[in-house]
């Protein structure tokens, strides 16, 4: 892990030595006269600019970047390594990252005036005396919430825009519909790394073999792929998740937050076809759950396995009974009206501790 550890903080460096500068300008300049700031995570980027305007930061995440004996920081590999891994790549991740920032963030800082930090092995969620709101975009029915977190980490339920879909379906779409029994989807959005034709090829190949009728969405391979709908496979490129999956009986993805929530929302058996990132993440939430199959990561998936896989997803009614719990106490959560009061809260209390301070 270590050495992958540098490999990739070489990576990153080699690729924002020279945007790190424009980018940090570019947002002193566009957060001029704001009364406050959200933020996903980008270090302590973020944090530098709220701290040179004496303005509140709130910090978004949307998948784990606390330390927690759950799950390793994002793209860290071992996920099933166990409890001391999980706390350890925490640890090993905030030293990179911090060093990174000694290398990109320290001139700037001295620049404005403002105090270098030393490096760290866990998050900093402090500017001066105050401390920094952090809000996950996650609900706890999916992901329980770790014990160690601080009172300042809340997790408020996923953001959702619950106004109604007026999306009208193409007309072929809506008849292949009613064709038959509700089809599955299957959908990897914008992942679009190696091979993706011999992707899709083993995807029509499995569905064929699974004996199921399936719309596959292309996402960002659209373009590159022409693939012609026939009786038993619909090919689209966009079709909103919010009109499609309360329409089938289950769904197949690469595993990114909003989709697995999204799936998870609707009530919808999952299986996860994780490429990278947090997906193997939500693939193991899934399959912990009990609402689908072990992920079939997109490296090692086979034809045969994910046949496999796909008759498991539609025949075994354990993953429908617990998908549709879990979307039921999805459903009951307002994570958009519970985010914008705490961020009220976070400002309100940034500016009474910066008036004692005066």
């Amino acid at each position: 892990p270590t050495a992958k550890g540098v490999n990739y903080l070489r990576q990153v460096e080699k690729s924002i030595r020279d945007v790190a500068p424009v980018l940090l300008d570019d947002l002193l300049h566009s957060c001029e006269g704001a009364e406050a700031m959200c933020c996903t995570f980008f270090g302590s980027m973020y944090y530098s600019v709220a701290e040179k305007h004496g303005i509140p930061c709130i910090q978004t995440h949307f998948f784990p970047m606390d330390p927690n004996d759950m799950t390793p920081i994002s793209s860290a590999p071992g996920l099933h390594w166990g409890k001391a891994w999980n706390i350890s790549s925490y640890r090993l991740g905030y030293l990179l990252i911090s060093i990174l920032e000694k290398r990109y963030l320290t001139d700037w800082r001295i620049r404005n005036g403002i105090t270098v930090h030393g490096l760290r092995t866990g998050p900093d969620y402090t500017i001066g005396d105050n401390e920094i709101p952090v809000l996950y975009a996650v609900s706890p029915s999916v992901m329980p919430r770790p014990k160690a977190w601080g009172p300042n980490i809340h997790m408020t339920g996923f953001w959702w825009d619950d106004r109604p879909c007026d999306w009208q379906p193409p007309e072929d779409l809506q008849a292949f519909m009613e064709a038959g029994p509700a089809p599955i989807y299957i959908g990897f959005g914008s992942m679009n790394s190696g091979n993706m034709s011999k992707t899709f090829t083993m995807v029509i190949r499995a569905i064929r073999a699974a004996k199921v009728r399936a719309v596959v969405n292309l996402g960002w391979n659209s373009d590159k792929l022409h693939l012609k709908s026939n009786s038993r496979i619909y090919f689209g490129d966009y079709i909103p998740h919010d009109w499609l999956f309360p329409r089938v009986s289950a769904v197949v993805h690469h595993g990114g937050a909003g989709t697995t929530a999204a799936g998870l929302r609707s009530g919808k058996p999952t299986l996860v076809v994780p490429f990278g990132g947090d997906q193997p993440f939500w693939g193991s939430r899934v399959n912990a759950l009990g609402c689908g199959p072990k992920p079939v990561p997109r490296d090692t998936m086979t034809v045969p396995r994910l046949t496999r896989a796909l008759i498991d997803l539609t025949t075994n009614e354990k993953y429908r009974v617990a998908a549709e719990e879990i979307g039921a106490h999805m459903r009951g959560e307002h994570g958009v009206q519970q985010a914008a009061d705490l961020i009220e809260q976070g400002i309100g209390a940034w500016k009474k501790n910066d008036h004692k301070e005066e």
